[in-house]
């Protein structure tokens, strides 16, 4: 049996007592899964309308998103469409920033629906507070086992903003790429990634043997916690992040991501309790709001630049913050 990776349960977690025998155990797992893995399987309640969702979702994808988006940003919300890149040539990605934002759905869905609709608002924002509700017990659960103060945590919640992204995954054509989008680690704080058909497969992580292993979802409320790469850069690279990529097969896929972005002005630094002769500082502090967007801007020049490149301490590179 190949390489797997783990799957934790995290159903009925709202009646977790932070402490208890059983939060303590989850934690643990949690902690070795991000470890060594940098992602995990998450098995979530089902009051999750993550179904219904995805019925929606290809009811968005029916309209004529370039038409109605281009590759601009509306006035009103914060929304970036791009279909079939250079790099994700098989891919359709619409981007709503700030999701949990008073209105941000409303006004999304005004400018699909403009005579109406209620549906996709709801069991967007009841799938993105969930998401990230879980998203936030993940990281306290990572601070609590690096025996971090609770201020860390509460500041680190208060230094990202959820976005969501909507993907649509075309079959590739006679002789063209299956790569729906190539090797990379993310560019952000974390990310929660779900798909519609759990039967359809096509998210890889590289492990630290150098391995790709396909990434299983097991039941319909599985999801997928990955670290990015702020993530690691705060715990001083105590936590793995995975690179990873998505390979598309003979059936079309939807998936819809969770990334926490850093805010503007937000400062990732590695707390001074993880810093001390047995574990020297790994990197730099950095404004993390700037860090996308100087990783496009080198990418589109060619060049490649990886989190070590970027804000390493023995890169030396000046002027982060």
């Amino acid at each position: 049996m190949g390489v797997k990776v783990p799957t934790i349960d995290f159903r009925k977690s709202s009646e977790w007592e932070k402490g208890s025998e059983k939060w303590v155990l989850v934690r643990d797992e949690v902690y070795k899964s991000l470890e060594e893995f940098g992602c995990f399987e998450a098995l979530l309640d089902e009051d999750i309308p993550k179904e219904k969702l995805y019925d929606k979702l290809k009811e968005v994808y029916n309209f004529n998103l370039e038409k109605k988006f281009g590759h601009s940003v509306s006035p009103d919300v914060k929304i970036g469409y791009t279909k079939y890149g250079p790099t994700t040539p098989l891919q359709e990605r619409l981007m709503i920033d700030y999701v949990l934002n008073d209105g941000v759905i409303e006004n999304f869905s005004k400018i699909l629906w403009p005579n109406g609709e209620t549906e996709f608002s709801d069991l967007m924002i009841t799938y993105s507070k969930k998401v990230t509700e879980f998203n936030d017990l993940v990281r306290r659960m990572v601070f609590d086992k690096l025996g971090l103060k609770e201020h860390y945590l509460d500041e680190h919640k208060k230094s990202g903003d959820p976005f969501v992204v909507l993907i649509k995954y075309r079959v590739p054509e006679a002789g063209e790429t299956n790569i729906g989008v190539p090797p990379h680690t993310d560019k952000v704080i974390s990310t929660v990634l779900s798909q519609h058909d759990m039967d359809i497969n096509g998210l890889q992580i590289m492990n630290k043997n150098g391995q790709w292993i396909d990434v299983q979802y097991s039941t319909p409320y599985s999801y997928i916690f990955l670290v990015s790469d702020c993530l690691k850069a705060f715990t001083n690279g105590k936590l793995h992040c995975p690179l990873h990529q998505v390979k598309i097969g003979n059936e079309e896929r939807y998936s819809v991501g969770l990334p926490i972005f850093p805010k503007e002005g937000h400062i990732i630094k590695v707390p001074e309790e993880l810093v001390d002769e047995d574990h020297p500082l790994v990197y730099q502090p950095f404004d993390g709001s700037r860090y996308l967007p100087f990783y496009l801007s080198e990418l589109r020049r060619g060049v490649l630049i990886t989190l070590e490149g970027y804000c390493g301490v023995s890169a030396g590179t000046p002027n982060l913050c």
